[in-house]
Parts: C-alpha cells; sequence; structure tokens
C-alpha cells in the first residue's frame, strides 16, 4: 500500500467538503430531492436561490443571534467560516511555493465553483456572503500554516544550535 501523502488528504477533504456544503448527503437522499424539488419551486414562484448583496446574509444572522440566540442561521454562519480553514491549511502543502495569493486564488475558484453548483443544480443557494466567510476561513486556515511554518524553523534553529554547541 502506497504512502498517504498530503494531495490524498486534500482530496479526501474536498469530497467531504463538497457533500456536506453542497448535496448535504447525511443517509437520506429523498431530503436531498425534497430539497431540490423546493428550489426549483420558489424558482418558479419568483425566488431565486441567489443572493448577491453582500452582507445581507451576514447581518441577518447576527441580528437573530442578538435577539434569539444561537439559532441554525448563526450557527450557519461559524460552519461558513471552520469548514473552509483546513482549505487555507491544505493548499499550501498541495502546491508549488505556497503563498497567500495562491492560497487566496485557489480557494476563491473553489469556492466560487461550489457556489455556482449549488445554483445550477439547485441543491441549495449561492451567497456573495458564503464566499466572503468562506474566504475568510480559509485565510485563517492559511495563519495556521503560517504559525506552523514559524514554529518549525524556531525548532529547526534549536536543533541546529544545540548540535552546534555540542562536541
Amino acid at each position: 500500500m502506497g504512502k498517504i501523502n498530503s494531495k490524498h488528504i486534500f482530496i479526501v477533504y474536498l469530497i467531504g467538503l463538497v457533500n456536506f456544503v453542497v448535496v448535504k448527503f447525511f443517509g437520506d437522499i429523498q431530503r436531498v430531492i425534497d430539497r431540490v424539488v423546493s428550489n426549483k419551486a420558489q424558482k418558479v414562484m419568483g425566488y431565486w436561490n441567489l443572493e448577491l448583496i453582500p452582507f445581507r446574509t451576514i447581518s441577518s444572522s447576527i441580528d437573530s443571534y442578538i435577539r434569539v440566540g444561537m439559532v441554525p442561521s448563526s450557527i450557519n454562519l461559524i460552519a461558513n467560516i471552520v469548514v473552509f480553514v483546513p482549505m487555507g491549511y491544505l493548499i499550501t502543502f498541495v502546491v508549488r511555493r505556497p503563498s497567500f495569493i495562491k492560497t487566496l486564488l485557489i480557494s476563491f475558484a473553489s469556492i466560487l465553483g461550489i457556489e455556482i453548483i449549488q445554483f445550477v443544480t439547485y441543491l441549495g443557494s449561492a451567497d456573495i456572503d458564503d464566499v466572503l466567510l468562506n474566504l475568510i476561513g480559509s485565510v485563517m486556515g492559511y495563519a495556521v500554516y503560517m504559525i506552523y511554518i514559524v514554529l518549525q524553523n524556531k525548532l529547526n534553529k534549536g536543533i541546529e544550535t544545540n548540535h552546534g554547541t555540542e562536541k
């Protein structure tokens, strides 16, 4: 059996991400079908599964949290960030010469792809706030990577210093 590497982990993460964010299949295919049917029916009634006004969903979720406490919309707000933290971290291990810009661009393209898939397939709604929140999560993942690199460099310098003084 071959060695599991970061590319394999990234692929498994992406598959899980698409299921969790787009398909939302958790054992009951009928729920997925019902969601598609409902979204199609809403479109026929004039309600598109699309939100292009920035911060509308975010402010609504924050308002709900202030008025009622932790509700599904505020949990969704937090989840939109947390679920994308691994993306920002893992991208750095699958690209050559990782950088903030590369991580941001790959994350943005992936997130935009997810939003388009949700819109086209009626599996969910496309929301500009999701893109913003997902990018925040990805940037946080990149920050974790940078902390990892700094700590690794300090550890390596400490090991080099110890080896240099031992005789």
